[in-house]
């Protein structure tokens, strides 16, 4: 079952980070365009591996990555908007905002997985 976990984790990791320039990350709190652009490779990125990676159906990767890509968006805009507030990355607050929107993140891939395929878990074992 951990595995899962950790596969979810890193593929967070790379749609998150390594999938988006430093443009992106810094103008998706400004311009809404760059963050569809961002949950864009996000969710496709998702869309693609889910069904590799976490061993889903197609029909079952599409859900489980159209779901999280929205969920995605929610928490990125409301995120963005205390990061905005708090521009300084050197600032406590920020810090902490950001701490709190990669834990949202990852528990919310976590969350929605063992929501939709509860019953997948049993080959994980």
């Amino acid at each position: 079952m951990y595995k899962i976990f950790i596969l979810i984790f890193v593929m967070h990791v790379v749609a998150g980070f390594f999938l988006q320039s430093k443009k992106i990350s810094k103008l998706k709190r400004e311009k809404k365009r760059y963050l569809f652009l961002h949950v864009g490779i996000y969710t496709l990125f998702f869309i693609v591996f889910s069904p590799i990676l976490l061993e889903l159906t197609m029909l079952q990767g599409l859900v489980y990555s159209l779901v999280n890509g929205v969920l995605h968006l929610v928490v990125d805009y409301v995120t963005g908007k205390f990061k905005t507030m708090y521009i300084d990355k050197t600032n406590l607050k920020y810090k902490i905002t950001t701490v709190i929107d990669y834990t949202l993140h990852v528990s919310i891939l976590i969350i929605t997985y063992l929501l939709l395929f509860k019953d997948s878990l049993i080959q994980w074992n």
